[in-house]
Parts: structure tokens; sequence; C-alpha cells
């Protein structure tokens, strides 16, 4: 029951993300969906790089704070928590590459 429950809640969360992004690849989803790794727009655009107009990139891609799987915390920005990783899921029967497809589509 606690694999269902896990598994649904993650799907919720790569299924509809705050900008409705679909993740164009497994490594993708994993980036920027399940680590939270999706560089942000300087000028606030939704979406990283890949989602932008060519040619308005340019001094405007900040970086993400820190690979995954860390957990950002925004009041301490300078001390990221180690966050699940990909193998640590898939430990608990969560395949989180199988879960990227069926959200990519």
């Amino acid at each position: 029951m606690r694999r269902v429950v896990v598994t649904a809640a993650i799907v919720v969360a790569f299924a509809a993300p705050a900008s409705a992004q679909v993740y164009d690849s497994v490594g993708n989803c994993i980036s920027d969906g399940l680590y939270g790794n999706e560089p942000n727009m300087a000028d606030g655009s939704l979406g990283g790089p890949s989602e932008q107009e060519p040619g308005s990139k340019g001094g405007n891609v900040l970086p993400s704070q820190s690979p995954g799987p860390f957990v950002n915390n925004p009041t301490d920005p300078d001390n990221p928590t180690r966050g699940r990783s990909v193998g640590g899921w898939m430990q608990d029967e969560v395949n989180i590459p199988e879960l990227c497809r069926a959200v990519s589509g």
C-alpha cells in the first residue's frame, strides 16, 4: 500500500508541475522534475533555457543551486540537505524512469 501511495504522489508531482511542463526526455524529467534542477530565468520566465525563445537566453539564465539529489532550503540557501536519489526510489520499488516515460508522453 505504501508503494502505491508514494508512486501516486510522484506521478502527480511530475504530471502537474506549476508550469505544466512536458519533459522531453527521461533525463530532463529526473533532473528538472525529481531533483528540481531546472535553471531559472532571471526575468522570471517559466521554464529553463530549452523552453525559451531562441536568442532570448543570453545573460538571462540563473544556474540551479546544486545538483540533485539535494533539497534547497530558501531560508538557508548555502546549506542544501541531502534528498532522495533515483536509486533510493528504485530500492523502494518506485521506478522513476518508468514514471518519467509515462509523463513525457
